[in-house]
């Protein structure tokens, strides 16, 4: 089974210089936990993402204002990313060896074309052993 054939297609993206006020409204309104962040919402070129837990940490536990920080002060720009081709045994892989839960999807231009997370996965595939064995792997310290 293909990442296209499971991904969140069209994701919302945030722009470098969105707050990270906008980004988490966004993803309580969506019910997501990663915002893409892209050069421009036009072409939407990924440049890096921002989670929940990077809001978190980041921004509330560091002790900025939300309203004030751009998501180019807290994004990750260290981006784990696979292509709408890629065969979901290989997200499992990376999903195990990054302790990560979602991985944005992009086409041959580095655009962004959706999400892949591991509830996709789950909803999606016939491996519900597997994903059970990636969450399990993902969420050791």
């Amino acid at each position: 089974m293909k990442v296209k054939d499971v991904m969140t297609m069209d994701p919302c993206c945030c722009d470098r210089s969105a707050t990270a006020h906008k980004a988490a409204n966004l993803m309580l309104e969506l019910d997501v936990g990663i915002v893409p962040v892209v050069d421009n919402e036009q072409d939407k070129h990924l440049i890096g993402v921002v989670t929940d837990r990077d809001l978190c940490i980041s921004v509330i536990a560091g002790g900025k204002d939300p309203t004030a920080t751009r998501l180019e002060e807290c994004m990750s720009a260290d981006i784990v990313s696979c292509s709408p081709e890629d065969d979901v045994k290989k997200i499992f892989d990376l999903m195990n060896s990054r302790q990560i839960r979602r991985i944005p999807v992009i086409d041959n231009e580095n655009h962004v074309a959706g999400i892949v997370s591991t509830k996709d996965i789950a909803l999606n595939t016939e491996s519900p052993e597997k994903v059970g064995d990636t969450l399990k792997h993902i969420s050791e310290p």
